[in-house]
């Protein structure tokens, strides 16, 4: 069973996604998955400059889906009543990975509630439980499971551990597009971006461990944007607009990237 300190520092962008990497990541090294799907610094600003939402963002596949497709793992989405859930979920095997869908009634009693509506909490054969967002864990009786149960099972099963991955990561990298594109200017909008590239750029920083020139500058990079985020943030939480200086860090972190590209193309012409 997972805990609130594997869902910590999981790497995903949905409920479903840390998940499952915190589950997949006890079992084999989910690194290798880092590299499979990647997404443009400018494509990602400009995707929320036009309306793009952090919680439904589509223009980054979600891992679970990338390690089905190379046949790492399998799933079955199960839409059944309250019974058939519980005896769906108390007969699952000890190393699968079992997720349930919750409705509003599950968020009773807490301050904040999930970003989507098809919100699930990942649980064991005992209906012990642990939620993702807000960070929380418990046990459900069966009253509390019926009035929270929200009406479908997520099951994720393992199929071929040693399957081959391919890295779409170094070829992204190298080649995005620069071209000055929108950038958003709500704050929110802008967060929401920030958040995007702090997830995916902080997978790539440990994708990209073995090549230290390239880990540097994704660090430095990293760094910048935990700053950027938690400055948005703060700005959200007041109220207020963030403005003065967010082209300018927006700016430096175009040109790492920029710089990210030269390394890896010197790197490749050395190496050739």
């Amino acid at each position: 069973m997972l805990n609130k300190s594997d869902l910590a520092n999981a790497l995903g962008l949905s409920c479903v996604e840390k998940y499952f990497l915190a589950w997949l990541g006890g079992r084999t090294d989910v690194t290798r998955l880092y590299g499979s799907a990647f997404v443009g610094i400018m494509q990602v600003l400009d995707d929320f400059a036009h309306g793009a939402l952090y919680q439904n963002y589509c223009y980054l596949p979600r891992l679970q889906d990338v390690a089905e497709d190379y046949g790492i793992v399998e799933h079955e989405y199960r839409s059944c009543d309250k019974d058939e859930a519980k005896a769906i979920i108390r007969a699952q095997a000890k190393n699968e990975l079992y997720l349930v869908r919750v409705n509003a009634e599950f968020f009773t009693g807490f301050r904040r509630t999930a970003w989507r509506e098809d919100h699930y909490i990942c649980i064991d054969e005992n209906l012990q439980w642990v939620n993702e967002y807000p960070l929380s864990e418990g046990v459900f009786t069966e009253e509390a499971f019926d009035r929270g149960y929200g009406g479908a099972v997520l099951l994720y099963a393992e199929k071929d551990l040693a399957a081959k991955t391919d890295d779409h990561a170094t070829s992204g990298l190298m080649h995005q597009d620069f071209t000055r594109k929108a950038i958003p200017h709500d704050s929110g909008a802008l967060e929401s971006a920030v958040g995007v590239l702090r997830v995916t750029r902080k997978r790539l920083e440990k994708f990209f461990c073995e090549t230290a020139a390239v880990e540097w500058l994704l660090h430095e990079e990293n760094v910048k944007l935990d700053k950027l985020y938690f400055n948005l943030r703060l700005a959200q939480t007041k109220g207020r607009a963030f403005s003065d200086t967010a082209n300018e860090e927006i700016d430096a972190l175009i040109q790492i990237e920029k710089q990210i590209a030269e390394v890896i193309k010197n790197e490749k012409k050395s190496g050739a």
